[in-house]
């Protein structure tokens, strides 16, 4: 085989795989990114300030996981949410009212996985957020 065959053949394996990562490329789910990045993107000070709010306060939430329930306790809470995110797919996103210092969620109503859980809450004048990532068995 002389080197025009060799260069040619290379070439169209080449074109083959750039072919194959495009084609792959529009069959990936568009889940995997955030459509209002440029609006969240502006609201990120508020957010840090509200992160920043937990750690000053010592406001974590304690977030326990049994084969029923999803506990997720607090130390003091006025009003909140708390939602679920499935990275995987986005049509399984949860948000539950957070209205008690102690919340029980069911876990039939959450598939098992793994979950990012973003808890914001109100208590008294202060905002806060946290985050935390879960994987449920």
């Amino acid at each position: 085989m002389n080197w025009g065959k060799g260069l040619v053949i290379g070439l169209g394996l080449f074109m083959s795989f750039v072919i194959f990562l495009v084609v792959m490329m529009f069959k990936a789910p568009d889940d995997s990114y955030d459509k209002d990045y440029y609006e969240k993107g502006l609201a990120y000070d508020k957010e840090f300030d509200q992160k920043k709010q937990v750690v000053t306060d010592q406001a974590t939430p304690k977030v326990q996981v049994n084969d029923d329930f999803v506990y997720i306790s607090f130390n003091d809470l006025s009003s909140g949410t708390a939602e679920f995110k499935r990275p995987s797919d986005k049509a399984l996103d949860k948000t539950f009212d957070l209205k008690d210092k102690q919340v029980q969620i069911p876990r039939a109503s959450l598939a098992k996985g793994e979950w990012k859980l973003i808890i914001r809450w109100q208590n008294q004048d202060k905002s806060y957020w946290h985050e935390e990532n879960l994987f449920l068995p």
